[in-house]
């Protein structure tokens, strides 16, 4: 049976690796699934991420391809083993598929690389600004979708306060600590108090892009690199747009993104110059 609304990145890249595989040994989808007793449409619909496997039957069908122990077979195994908190799978079908993966990555991420050119990340934003955002968004129609994707966003928020938290370094741009959210200047004046406290946290390197450097806006939209942990070692890069996330699991293209990230990283304040402006923002609230 298909997973269903279950969370689909890890289903997508374990079903990448094994077509992969089984096209390095010349294997066609039946032949495959012929000498691993699967039907053909089983083994179709795990190649295309449509289908979970479970770590022992990944284990044997890695045998059968000759991946042997190693990176990449920790790696598969590891996105096949680990299963999403209890908190997000108890939001399964009151919050879409793609935001569920996402909390599923950041829950299981070593590092989380941010760059956010308007907004304050969402893993920072307190509530009341979240809910701003929220009332020009789809869902301003709909006051309790609204609170629910914003108690949801705040739950996000655990995996930077819990007792193994990953590297979190965001990127923001200058103008966007001045940029009021609703017309009020109290929930701006907040939000900023609210960087300056995460800015100091040991595993977060808070970056601000100054606006004499805003040539680098070009470069990118918004978006997050969310590394999972080892044995993991996959990085995963998700694209924000108006009303939907885009996931993107190319090797090459996830590398592209990430040296483009590392040029933007370049032209930032450095930690503590991002944090002294964040401070001045702060006292004059």
């Amino acid at each position: 049976m298909p997973s269903g609304t279950a969370p689909t990145v890890r289903q997508r890249r374990i079903g990448s690796a094994l077509r992969k595989a089984r096209d390095r040994h010349n294997l066609t989808v039946a032949t495959a699934a012929r000498r691993f007793g699967r039907s053909q449409g089983w083994m179709s619909m795990v190649e295309n991420g449509l289908q979970a496997i479970a770590p022992d039957e990944l284990s044997d069908l890695l045998d059968l391809y000759g991946i042997e122990d190693g990176p990449l077979r920790e790696s598969l195994l590891h996105l096949a083993t680990h299963s999403p908190g209890k908190w997000v799978r108890e939001r399964v079908g009151r919050i879409s598929a793609a935001a569920l993966d996402l909390a599923s990555l950041e829950e299981d991420a070593a590092k989380i690389r941010t760059f956010q050119p308007n907004i304050i990340p969402g893993l920072l934003q307190t509530p009341a600004y979240a809910s701003k955002l929220m009332a020009v968004g789809p869902a301003a129609k709909d006051s309790r979708a609204a609170r629910t994707l914003v108690e949801f966003r705040m739950s996000r928020q655990q995996v930077l306060s819990r007792a193994d938290p990953p590297f979190y370094l965001p990127i923001i741009a200058e103008t966007v600590l001045g940029n009021q959210v609703g017309g009020d200047g109290a929930i701006l004046r907040a939000q900023v108090r609210r960087l300056a406290e995460v800015a100091r946290l040991e595993h977060v390197d808070l970056r601000i892009l100054p606006s004499t450097a805003s040539e680098y806006l070009s470069l990118i939209t918004p978006c997050h690199l969310i590394s999972l942990r080892p044995p993991g070692q996959l990085t995963v890069t998700v694209g924000d747009r108006y009303n939907e996330s885009i996931f993107v699991e190319d090797e090459d293209e996830v590398a592209s993104h990430e040296e483009i990230f590392n040029l933007l990283l370049s032209a930032t304040l450095s930690r503590s110059a991002s944090l002294k402006l964040i401070d001045e923002i702060a006292s004059q609230s």
